[in-house]
């Protein structure tokens, strides 16, 4: 029997990047505004070539995404960041 297992999200608008020779580490977390510093809640560890390929991965996700959506504004004081996590929320319950 295969059951399903939920994944767990984690909002994040905040990411810090470090590397050495032989790893990318890159802390995911939240930004406050009101303090002006974020606050790491997750650290993704991975080799330099996965790394890599993530950044193309996300490069041509953001693409695709420009080319269904539009253009992604470059500033992020033109967006919303909790209302846009809200949109993205009702787009999710409608496809599930």
């Amino acid at each position: 029997m295969k059951t399903t297992r939920l994944r767990e999200g984690k909002y994040a608008n905040y990411i810090e990047v470090g590397y050495n020779e032989f790893e990318f580490y890159f802390d995911l977390g939240q930004y406050d505004p009101k303090s002006k510093q974020g606050q790491t809640h997750t650290r993704v560890v991975t080799s330099p070539a996965c790394a890599k390929m993530m950044g193309e991965t996300l490069s041509s996700s953001v693409e695709n995404f420009e080319r269904e959506y539009g253009a992604i504004p470059a500033s992020s004081d033109e967006n919303d960041a909790m209302e846009m996590v809200r949109e993205s929320l009702k787009r999710t319950e409608i496809k599930s």
